[in-house]
């Protein structure tokens, strides 16, 4: 088998259900197989996660189930296995936005091997994948044509599932962040100064009520302190204050278009 293009990494721990739907998004792509690898990182799960996996083993090009120390360690463990250019993380939940997702990002990495990075809008979908709305209409800035490590100075308006880098500029994951340690890993590629691609259109479905959703305040802190890092102490509690403004006039403004 020729090296793949793209590894997806799925993560998974006790989400029978949300595995399920993604395997059906994966399996539904329209691309060669030969393109793209898919990889399931199980957590060990007590549910019946690990024996779906044996049972659909034909359209997993590897996987593993055991202890992990949460979200980030099975991610490092999806870095650690991939053998793609590129990454794409695509966790258990979280699907395709349409069976030409992983064909648009392939033409995208064919007509443009320079790029490093190729980004593009993501759905936030409810439990029954009913659609809550595109992150480019949520948030209050404008969604970018490029992203550099300031795009996201005052704050993250591309989502994870919709974000995927090339292989040998990927960092693995920082531990000691529980919530939010996919902001970091994002702003350290960045920081790289990486070549930046947009792919028009809606790549992935992000399933609302995850792992940083459950745990909010946690999440909030955690964000807070990798901006900090990132950017600077004052800098930092300057941007913060413009979100707060800029999203009560967002808000404001939605109010007021819906009067």
């Amino acid at each position: 088998m020729s090296k793949p293009v793209l590894s997806i990494i799925t993560i998974n721990y006790n989400n029978l259900e949300g595995l399920k739907a993604t395997h059906q998004s994966v399996i539904a792509q329209d691309v060669r197989r030969t393109d793209f690898e898919w990889l399931v990182i199980d957590g060990g799960s007590t549910d019946d996660s690990k024996a779906y996996v044996e049972s659909i083993n034909e359209h997993i090009d590897h996987w593993v189930s055991e202890p992990d120390k949460g979200i980030y360690d099975a991610m490092n463990k999806g870095i650690t296995m991939a053998k793609g250019d590129y990454l794409w993380f695509l966790n258990r939940g979280d699907r395709f936005h349409h069976t030409k997702s992983l064909q648009d990002v392939l033409s995208a990495i064919e007509q443009n091997p320079k790029a490093d990075v190729f980004f593009g809008d993501t759905d936030f979908v409810d439990e029954k994948y009913q659609s809550m709305g595109l992150i480019s209409e949520m948030k209050p800035q404008k969604f970018p044509e490029k992203i550099t490590k300031s795009s996201f100075r005052f704050g993250m308006n591309i989502c994870h599932q919709s974000i995927v880098v090339r292989a040998a500029l990927s960092p693995k994951y920082n531990l000691d962040y529980k919530q939010a340690s996919d902001i970091d890993w994002i702003l350290n590629v960045l920081e790289l100064n990486p070549v930046t691609h947009k792919v028009p259109g809606v790549l992935s479905d992000f399933q609302m009520g995850g792992s940083s959703t459950e745990n909010s305040r946690k999440a909030i802190k955690e964000r807070y302190e990798i901006f900090k890092n990132h950017f600077g102490f004052l800098p930092n509690i300057l941007a913060h204050v413009w979100i707060v403004i800029r999203r009560v006039l967002f808000n404001l403004k939605g109010r007021s278009g819906a009067a």
